[in-house]
């Protein structure tokens, strides 16, 4: 599967990207992980690392933009904020991409994190009154 969700942190939730998706069905299994958090009825926050992800194709985006959509319709957002750990310009586009098609359910900071440190990422989780170290 290309995208590992680890709970271990809740409600930090971290999802850590490889090569892909290679099919649509690795890609519903991802969204499928996700309507599972909602239907916790709990808060949560994402952290979504990225820096491991090669060539994701284009049609991805398309399919993300819809899922932002059909989560827009739920009654409540159970996500409070999202954190894209980035170290590639092609997956800063591609989510340029998906923001601009569908804009995102909760605040999203995407972090290069080329260009930063990790404390940097600590400070935005903190000021959701939950902390978590990222290994």
């Amino acid at each position: 599967m290309f995208a590992n969700y680890n709970y271990d942190n809740f409600p930090i939730v971290k999802v850590t990207f490889e090569e892909g998706p290679n099919s649509n069905i690795e890609f519903e299994q991802f969204t499928d992980k996700w309507i599972e958090l909602y239907d916790k009825c709990e808060n949560f926050t994402f952290i979504f690392d990225t820096t491991s992800m090669k060539n994701p194709e284009y049609k991805y985006s398309l399919k993300m933009a819809q899922f932002i959509k059909k989560l827009k319709k739920r009654d409540i957002q159970y996500l409070e904020k999202s954190i894209i750990l980035i170290n590639s310009n092609k997956i800063k586009y591609l989510l340029d991409g998906i923001f601009l098609i569908q804009k995102p359910v909760a605040p999203v900071y995407i972090y290069n994190i080329l260009n930063g440190n990790i404390d940097d990422i600590n400070y935005i989780i903190n000021h959701s009154e939950t902390s978590v170290s990222i290994p």
